[in-house]
């Protein structure tokens, strides 16, 4: 059957079907992005040369250094391949493909869920790691604080692709990231950190420097955290999917969650 003028018709659910090819695509690609790759080696070369003496040093490098070291260059890995037909000029190429805009970005966010699933299993080798060599950590950090990375992480690659689907041009996905770095370091200033995504869970304090817990919930700040990720790709979404309503009812609800949670979290 065709419909308009002769252009074949789409079999329900044909393109829908596509998503996990593209999507495994999309992953393969985002994995072996330099950036990503640039990002997981400065990683670990900051593990190499941490000296691992002291326990407020270690325990940050194990729960929130990636989210400078790797969080940011997924960040760009995933734009710059969301941006990339537009940069390659062959926009409209891309058009005539009998797959549908929505269903690539679906494929694009799921891809995050890669570098999201290599962070979580380097968290995983890391503590291990430092169980081993008996490092000494002050404690051993929860689930929620080792998940703080991983959840950056996964909320970059959403972010790079929602920035490169809603503000395609050059510099725009710099600026959001210089906003963001602004806003964490406006907040790291003051009582409410954890509303930032670097955050320190442990911290020296004064006159003898001892090991003391920060105000806040790491709990709530990982629910926090992973709203605002999954808040990303609803905004992805809701750039090209047909179902705006669906995704703006998942965007505010993922918003409210980011609420609650951001002020449960604080001390």
């Amino acid at each position: 059957m065709t419909r308009g003028h002769g252009a074949p018709s789409q079999a329900p659910g044909t393109t829908r079907h596509a998503v996990p090819a593209l999507a495994r695509a999309e992953t393969r690609l985002l994995l072996r992005h330099p950036l990503n790759l640039i990002g997981s080696a400065l990683l670990g070369l900051i593990l190499l040369t941490q000296s691992w003496r002291w326990p407020q040093d270690s325990f940050r490098v194990v729960t929130a250094q990636m989210v400078l070291e790797w969080a940011v260059p997924v960040f760009f890995a995933a734009n710059l391949l969301g941006t990339a037909v537009r940069r390659a000029g062959t926009d409209e190429l891309l058009s005539t493909a009998p797959v549908e805009r929505a269903h690539r970005t679906a494929a694009a966010c799921l891809a995050a869920l890669g570098p999201f699933a290599l962070a979580c299993l380097f968290q995983a080798v890391l503590l291990g790691l430092c169980v081993l060599f008996r490092v000494d950590l002050g404690r051993t950090p929860t689930v929620w604080e080792l998940g703080a990375g991983p959840l950056c992480v996964l909320g970059a690659g959403l972010l790079g692709t929602a920035t490169a689907r809603w503000a395609p041009r050059r510099g725009a996905a710099f600026a959001v990231m210089v906003m963001l770095i602004g806003f964490n370091y406006v907040v790291y200033q003051t009582p409410e950190r954890f509303l930032g995504f670097f955050v320190e869970f442990v911290l020296w304090t004064g006159p003898m420097w001892t090991f003391v817990e920060t105000p806040g919930s790491a709990f709530w700040h990982a629910v926090y955290l992973l709203a605002l990720s999954l808040g990303a790709g609803a905004l992805a979404m809701l750039r090209d999917s047909a179902r705006r309503g669906l995704w703006l009812g998942i965007g505010a609800a993922l918003v409210l969650t980011a609420v609650v949670s951001g002020v449960w979290q604080l001390p």
